[in-house]
């Protein structure tokens, strides 16, 4: 029988009492102790989780690892930890229908992950369901996976899209269609992998990731032409309603003492800088790529992190093409700094009077 870890939002009492599989409960919320106090359709997405991946495989039994609240989020530290667990208890495969879309997550999920990985453990993950890059199942040896959602598939068929950016393990596809539930979520593709990941693993226990991606391989569809691709951005073509500034000529420490500023003074801002040095930076290159536009990116910035400001941190000025979307220019020159909107609007030599300027300007 093969054990696997579902790291979800946990399986409600009712349902572990009446499933006939073994279900053992762990929660790391400190402040929901079961599942069963959930309220809504997020209610039971761990245990649709299991109910698809048992489907496929009945000879499994779960450890149904509970991190997420009530309305289907957790902390990066509450994830953290139950993969911690998953390290210390030898938990040989792994199934998250959850993930990372925030840059800054990355690091710390990437250690965990790695640690799990290098001691033979299988993950499976499903991406955000803007197929956007989402981690870990955009991480090198975990299998990610998304929905078919132009009807390739038949139900519990999967196919690999390769795509330049992505190993092929995390360029899964695959069909749902499970106890009358037709959904596109991401979250509901990612158990039918496991499920197959599951049966091969009952039957081949000391099996390692090579075997499992030849044996995926081989009972993928070969259809040509899926046309979904994953993507840096959110392409939504919608305002952003908060300033974007740009700095031209800043240095790295001008920008973190005026996100600094900004941050004393309660507003959340965020930088994007292209080959930053600071680790609480985000490289522009992270979201661009050929076809994204400035708008793009900074939409992307604003749904993922909520920031009150965006700023950005160049060479040069944003060709003209571009300008529309930034509200202000901070360029420095020599010992000055020079504010531009559409006319110039202050020149200082202190980073700490653009704080001022910047407020007075978006008063």
């Amino acid at each position: 029988m093969i054990k696997l870890a579902l790291i979800d939002n946990g399986i409600p009492y009712s349902m572990r009492n009446k499933s006939n599989h073994k279900i053992v409960h762990k929660t790391f919320l400190a402040s929901i102790c079961d599942p069963s106090e959930y309220k809504g359709e997020k209610s039971f997405h761990g245990a649709v989780c299991a109910g698809i991946i048992a489907s496929i495989c009945s000879d499994i039994e779960f450890w149904d690892l509970n991190v997420t609240d009530t309305a289907g989020t957790t902390q990066t530290t509450v994830l953290l930890e139950a993969l911690e667990w998953c390290v210390q208890n030898k938990i040989k495969l792994i199934h998250m229908s959850l993930g990372t879309i925030n840059y800054f997550d990355i690091k710390p999920l990437w250690i965990q992950i790695k640690r799990l990985l290098d001691a033979g453990a299988i993950v499976v993950a499903a991406y955000h369901n803007r197929n956007i890059k989402t981690y870990p199942a955009a991480f090198p040896g975990v299998f990610g996976v998304r929905q078919d959602r132009y009807g390739f598939l038949e139900n519990g068929q999967i196919l690999f899209r390769e795509q330049k950016g992505y190993n092929i393990e995390n360029s899964i596809v695959a069909n749902l269609s499970w106890n009358g539930i037709i959904n596109q979520a991401n979250s509901y593709a990612a158990p039918v992998v496991t499920g197959h990941i599951a049966t091969y693993l009952s039957k081949k226990p000391a099996a390692g990731f090579d075997d499992v991606m030849k044996f995926l391989i081989t009972i993928a569809t070969h259809k040509c032409g899926y046309p979904d691709m994953l993507e840096n951005v959110i392409r939504d073509k919608a305002n952003i309603e908060i300033p974007v500034i740009a700095g031209v000529g800043l240095d790295c420490g001008d920008i973190i003492q005026l996100k600094a500023l900004f941050s004393q003074n309660g507003y959340y801002a965020v930088v994007l800088q292209k080959n930053p040095v600071a680790e609480n930076v985000i490289p522009l290159e992270y979201y661009d790529d050929s076809i994204a536009s400035l708008n793009d990116i900074l939409y992307t910035v604003y749904k993922v992190y909520g920031p009150d400001i965006i700023l950005l941190n160049q060479e040069e000025r944003w060709e003209s093409s571009k300008a529309s979307d930034i509200d202000m220019y901070i360029v420095r020159k020599s010992n000055t700094y020079e504010l531009y909107a559409e006319d110039q609007i202050g020149v200082t030599s202190h980073i700490g009077d653009i704080y001022e300027l910047v407020c007075q300007y978006f008063a």
